[in-house]
């Protein structure tokens, strides 16, 4: 491949890497930061209010005529929905990856409109809501009364009036909401007087609609020939309370007006009174920010933090605002490990190209291909669509140790050129670069290659997928580019003989000025020599690298260790110039290459060894393909800790404040916490009303927290402290999901059907059965469920004959009943910019036992009769709320992995209780993540990593013009996917140890794993590359297959040792990594050292013997054709290999 035009205009160069770097800069300007890509599926949510009615009428009258017309929409996956006592309904339904979510919520509602029809006119009337969910939560905040001086109707409203349509202006804003309730007239009816004057709650609905709304009379002078033309105005809707409280509800027979104030109290309260906030321990109302897509995350965080900041200073007195979640916090950290990680990980990689070349100058050409390439990365990346995320920036860490290889390898070709005695750097760049152009083009297309069919896959792994593949085949690319065009120039202009030649001027004079520096620096190098011995030069880049990755030299932590570190390191920096490391070194490594050329020879010689170990690792890949343990994403400590709090059925609103503040307290008194939110009414696991509650627990900076005190372990003493101090609730506590938008919590959710249609009580043991021989696995740990179906209820009956005699419709007590104890949407008044509800309903003393229902009446023409007469009431226990998934009756389970397991054991477990334990009519459907991993672990996983052998193998056999050669690269790879399991299986043991279960973890075959191996495909593949071009190339001149192998070998040993131990030094940071992303980081680290490592170390005896046998099998089907039969031009190669 002729190259020599960027070698002979090294400006032309130069200006393709500028140019390039500066469209990356620009990329990297304007490119989007987010924690996480659109990774859960769209979802589009239905919800609908029956004023008044309980879980199962709810389920009835509304949920199922809604999801009989909802299912089957386009690319629909699945439905769930549930119904409470509190007469809310809501659906959620699931949409393929990559469906338009704005076009799934037109779908939706187009089917929901066909549902209207079939709904009860009081849920018409408030309306069925449709909208797309927003999945990415950037923020959660809360405004507290520090003075406890407001009521927590002012609070909701403060913040939804004030605060709310603000932050919703703010750019990629996709939707913000209070977590409370609107304000509302409330119209609290005395029945008694009620009575007296023969009223129901239909008459005060009645007066309202008549009195309190808005009219358009018209105008007067019209076309009228006057001067003035008047328009006719109407007061409209009421908004004062007195307004109210003057609505004449009837006109008496002595001539009296009655008005609403005689019958009822009215009062501007809240719509419903369910729901309360505490902010530690004052009350407050919670806000949740949701993110646009596409947006930029970071920028969108900061400008609402500014707004908030603004807005502190305007907040009535007493008020403040706690920001009890943000996406900044973990993504700011997380960022500034994985820089601190890329950089770690660049002076590594320095570190190994440096020991290796021995020459700053050689050393730099690499260096300066590494930021060129991950730089112009990121252009790419805004081109396509990316965004700068946790996975595109994990994928440049990896990247670090891949880009440098193609430099490498042409500036190790080109010193083997020197060393053959070329006199001209520029011609020696020339010369390496026709022989290395097509391997470094087949390298790069077959690293790039392995990415390609990832690129297909649809789903959560797909996405992962993607974003790391195709962010690494870019900057592979680029590193190709670099490697064709600035590398070789820079060889040309940096890189010098090796002996003699010095004959212009200019050379004379460097030298002379380079022999003056040595004279002058001959008693440092001397004394520094005779103190830094090539062993302790080599001890000391040990310590000094290990000090880097384990964190050592940072001087606020570990003042006296940092400055230690540094004097080791600058000790070992000097060392590594002097000449006796050099010349130590370079003795050490002729002499392994020596030994090496044997054992090589060894294996060619001994075949059957090398089938049988290629066998034996192809053999031994999938046993350990189907006894590691697999999962998803691994979790990690955001900074966020959630908890649920479920009391005994039928608990008062008081108690559960009572028993929420005890926990309450019980959060405050642990001192990794930085502050609490407890919400009343609302359960994060499902259901709402007295008997549930939920806590967000924000914990400090990790840089505040002790090892000891990472989310984990703090979650779980949390549950512990609970179980021994809150006897009279269940309390769980639990990590928010890694990858929002698919549940509250990281646990499995396990969703039970009933495809029977029985009865919910025998469902419930029939679940409490399963879950039961659930915890009796030792893979399980918890499996819990918050439906009850014991909460204390009343069964109303009427009498339909006392009803017929006494000329009343059963109707016409339900809608009293109604009108008492539900409530009911009377009509709207406007206030404060707003349009609000007005609610009517008995007052709190008149229906807080069962003794109210005999003040109630109902009318009998023009008599009020006792509704006790019509109706008979007996006590019974039903749900609180009522699910569904995909139209059959559900439960759901929540079920936490055991510490040890992962969640591809505990999904294996659930499937094996299931087949044991569940009798027929009866089963089970995955929800969230756990769906997505169960349908990722199966086939198409296996099938991608097919792909990629089958593209790397047609890119091979188009390069060498054969079907049989590839083979001897592609039979090498299995060593270092196998080193990668076998890397997990040695931490998972080492794991099992109490002592370092929190240290390493849970080792799993998840998607970074997984991601770590497609990567190894290719680095693998590249090593072996590089020994068959060679072999191939010695071959084609005329050595017979056996030397060609053997000499080939020998001659890319040292690119190949240093960029696969650039690759594993480099990546030990974050193999090692600890605080923010460290189980991600170090998944991704383990895997991809394990891999390179063992597969280095396998490959470069194994190919050679792999490459003797297909060649052979190759020449006896096609014999090859010699290109030169006098070996003139390897003479000096073969003595220099032969020594």
């Amino acid at each position: 491949m002729k190259l020599d035009r960027f070698i002979n205009r090294p400006v032309l160069s130069t200006v393709i890497s500028i140019l390039i770097v500066i469209l990356g800069v620009i990329g990297l300007a304007t490119l989007p930061i987010t924690q996480y890509p659109d990774i859960a599926p769209p979802t589009v949510s239905v919800s609908a209010t029956y004023q008044g009615a309980n879980a199962q009428t709810v389920l009835n009258s509304v949920i199922a005529p809604l999801e009989d017309q909802i299912n089957g929409v386009e690319n629909m996956m699945y439905m769930s929905s549930s119904a409470t006592n509190s007469g809310s309904g809501d659906i959620s339904i699931y949409f393929k990856q990559g469906t338009d979510p704005d076009m799934a919520a037109v779908n939706v509602q187009n089917r929901v409109s066909m549902a209207q029809g079939l709904l009860p006119a009081e849920v018409t009337k408030i309306g069925v809501t449709t909208r797309k969910r927003q999945t990415s939560m950037l923020m959660v905040f809360s405004i507290y009364d520090e003075k406890d001086q407001y009521n927590i109707e002012f609070l909701e409203n403060y913040a939804n009036i004030n605060l709310i349509p603000e932050v919703k202006r703010v750019n990629g804003v996709g939707d913000a909401m209070v977590l409370g309730q609107d304000y509302s007239m409330r119209i609290w009816l005395k029945p008694d007087v009620m009575a007296q004057y023969k009223l129901i709650p239909n008459d005060v609905v009645a007066a309202l609609s008549e009195q309190n709304i808005e009219a358009a009379p018209g105008q007067l002078g019209e076309r009228g020939n006057q001067t003035y033309q008047y328009t006719l105005r109407y007061k409209g809707r009421l908004q004062q309370t007195t307004e109210f409280e003057n609505i004449v509800i009837k006109a008496l027979e002595n001539g009296e007006i009655l008005r609403l104030k005689d019958v009822a109290n009215v009062e501007l309260g809240r719509l419903s009174y369910g729901f309360n906030n505490m902010v530690n321990g004052h009350k407050a109302v919670c806000c949740i920010i949701f993110q646009m897509a596409g947006s930029n995350a970071t920028q969108t965080i900061s400008d609402i933090e500014a707004l908030l900041d603004d807005y502190s200073s305007k907040l009535p007195a007493g008020l403040k605002i706690n920001i009890a979640q943000s996406a900044n916090d973990f993504l700011f950290a997380s960022i500034h490990e994985v820089i601190k990680t890329l950089i770690e990980a660049f002076i590594l990689v320095f570190i190994v190209v440096y020991i290796f070349l021995q020459d700053m100058r050689s050393t730099l050409i690499p260096a300066i291909a590494i930021p060129v390439a991950l730089i112009a990365t990121f252009f790419v990346l805004k081109l396509i669509g990316f965004s700068i995320n946790l996975l595109t920036l994990s994928a440049m860490v990896l990247a670090i140790a891949i880009v440098v290889d193609d430099a490498i390898v042409v500036v190790e070709g080109v010193h083997a050129k020197l060393d053959q005695g070329y006199k001209s750097a520029r011609t020696a760049s020339i010369d390496a670069m026709s022989e290395l152009g097509g391997a470094i083009v087949s390298i790069t297309l077959v690293m790039m290659s392995v990415f390609v069919p990832v690129s297909f896959m649809g789903g959560t792994a797909g996405t992962f997928y993607r974003q790391f593949g195709l962010t690494m085949a870019i900057a592979i690319g680029f590193s190709a580019l670099n490697a064709l065009t600035l590398s070789p120039a820079l060889c040309a202009i940096f890189l010098k003989p090796h002996n003699g030649g010095h004959e212009s001027l200019k050379e004379r004079v460097g030298v002379a000025a380079k022999e003056a520096r040595k004279i002058m620096l001959a008693r440092y190098v001397d004394s520094l020599g005779r103190l830094m011995r090539p062993g302790i030069t080599l001890l000391f880049v040990t310590v000094a690298i290990l000090g880097m990755i384990f964190g050592l030299f940072s001087f606020s932590e570990h003042p006296i260790l940092c400055s230690l570190m540094i004097i080791i390191s600058v000790l070992a920096l000097a060392g590594m110039t002097t000449d006796k490391f050099k010349h130590s070194f370079n003795d050490s490594y002729n002499g392994i290459l020596g030994k090496y050329k044997k054992q090589v020879l060894f294996f060619i010689q001994k075949r059957w060894l090398s089938a049988g170990l290629v066998i034996g690792s192809i053999v031994l890949l999938g046993v350990f393909m189907q006894i590691t343990p697999t999962g998803m994403v691994p979790n990690e400590d955001t900074g966020t800790i959630m908890g649920a709090v479920t009391l005994p059925p039928g608990t008062s609103q008081e108690r559960a404040q009572e028993v929420l503040n005890r926990v309450d307290s019980l959060v405050a008194a642990d001192p990794a916490v930085e502050s609490r939110t407890v919400i009343s009414g609302y359960s994060f696991l499902g259901g709402q009303g007295p008997s549930y509650g939920s806590i967000i627990i924000k914990l400090k900076n990790w840089e505040e927290r002790s090892t000891m005190q990472n989310s984990t372990i703090v979650y779980a003493t949390l549950y512990m402290r609970a179980q021994k101090i809150i006897k009279e609730a269940q309390v769980l506590f639990f990590a928010p999901p890694m990858i929002p938008g698919y549940s509250a919590s990281s646990d499995i959710e396990l969703n039970m059907q009933d495809k029977t249609g029985g009865d919910l009580n025998h469902f419930f043991d029939v679940v409490n059965n399963y879950t039961a021989a659930l915890e009796a696995r030792p893979e399980i740990n918890s499996a819990k469920t918050s439906f009850n179906p014991h909460f204390p209820q009343y069964q109303l009956d009427i009498d339909a004959a006392a009803c017929k005699k006494a000329g009343i419709s059963p109707n016409d007590i339900l809608t009293t009943l109604q009108g008492y104890y539900g409530g009911l949407y009377a009509s709207n008044f406007n206030s404060f910019g707003k349009m609000y509800r007005v609610m009517v309903q008995a007052e709190p003393d008149a229906t807080k036992n069962m003794e109210t229902l005999q003040s109630i009446k109902v009318r009998n023409g023009n008599e009020m009769a006792p509704i006790t007469q019509f109706i008979s009431i007996k006590k019974v226990y039903g749900p609180d709320v009522i699910s569904r998934f995909n139209l059959y009756t559900s439960m759901k389970v929540m079920v936490a992995p055991a510490s040890g397991y992962t969640s591809g054991q505990a999904l294996q477990a659930i499937a094996e209780v299931a087949q044991e334990n569940l009798p027929a009519g009866f089963g089970y459907e995955l929800g969230g993540m756990a769906r997505e991993e169960a349908e990722t672990s199966g086939s198409t996983t296996g099938l991608i990593f097919i792909l990629c052998f089958v593209f790397v193998y047609l890119l091979l056999s188009a390069q060498y013009e054969s079907y049989i050669l590839p083979l001897s690269v592609l039979l090498s790879v299995p060593f270092g996917l196998l080193g990668s399991f076998l890397f997990v299986s040695g931490i998972g043991t080492l794991g099992s140890i109490p002592a370092l279960k929190m240290i390493l973890g849970t080792m799993s075959n998840d998607i970074y794993m997984q991601i770590a191996l497609i990567m190894l495909m290719g680095l693998l593949a590249k090593n072996a590359i590089l020994i068959v071009e060679f072999a191939l190339e010695r071959r084609r001149m005329g050595m017979s297959i056996t030397w060609a192998a053997v000499l080939g070998a020998a001659a890319r040993l040292r690119p190949i040792l240093m960029t696969s131990l650039a690759m594993v030094i480099g990546l030990l940071p974050m193999m090692f990594a600890s605080g923010v992303g460290a189980n991600g980081n170090g998944t991704l680290g383990a895997r991809a050292v394990g891999g390179m490592l063992i597969g280095m170390i396998c490959q470069i005896f194994i190919v050679p013997a792999l490459f003797v046998v297909f060649q052979i099998i190759q020449e006896k089907i096609k014999p090859l054709k010699w290109n030169d039969l006098d070996n003139s031009e390897v003479i000096s190669e073969i003595e220099q290999y032969s020594k």
